[in-house]
């Protein structure tokens, strides 16, 4: 018998179109398959999503806040007014990520590991500090 969140990832996955608006909350979604889904609003706050695929997902107003996105897969995903609130962007790919700005960046955690879109510059500071830039 799988473990209950195995079992709910895989449901999760199943359902990858009609995820907008969904309650995923605090949630053990590490490796989830989402490349293409449609997260439109979802709360994905405190969510464990290491290592997760969101390449190309529409994540519009989803909220990742104290989420753990730490080498996840966003690729070409569109972020728009997507809340990063205490949420971990370590070694993460945002390379390609649509509507992303400092604004939201400048509330969480990433390093330099951390892959962002061509429009967006970051100088390191220090070792966790840094300087967000918009390019346009």
């Amino acid at each position: 018998m799988l473990p209950e969140w195995i079992e709910f990832k895989n449901k999760v996955e199943a359902t990858k179109n009609e995820l907008a608006g969904a309650d995923l909350s605090n949630r053990k979604l590490m490796q989830v398959k989402l490349d293409h889904a449609q997260l439109q609003g979802a709360d994905l706050s405190y969510s464990y999503l290491i290592c997760a695929d969101l390449s190309d997902a529409d994540l519009s107003d989803a909220d990742f806040t104290g989420a753990v996105l730490s080498e996840a897969n966003l690729k070409g995903a569109n972020l728009e007014n997507a809340e990063f609130e205490d949420s971990y962007l370590n070694g993460a790919d945002l390379s390609g990520a649509t509507h992303l700005t400092c604004d939201q960046l400048e509330l969480a955690y990433l390093d330099k590991d951390t892959r962002l879109p061509d429009n967006i510059q970051i100088e390191w500071v220090s070792d966790d500090q840094f300087e967000c830039c918009e390019k346009e």
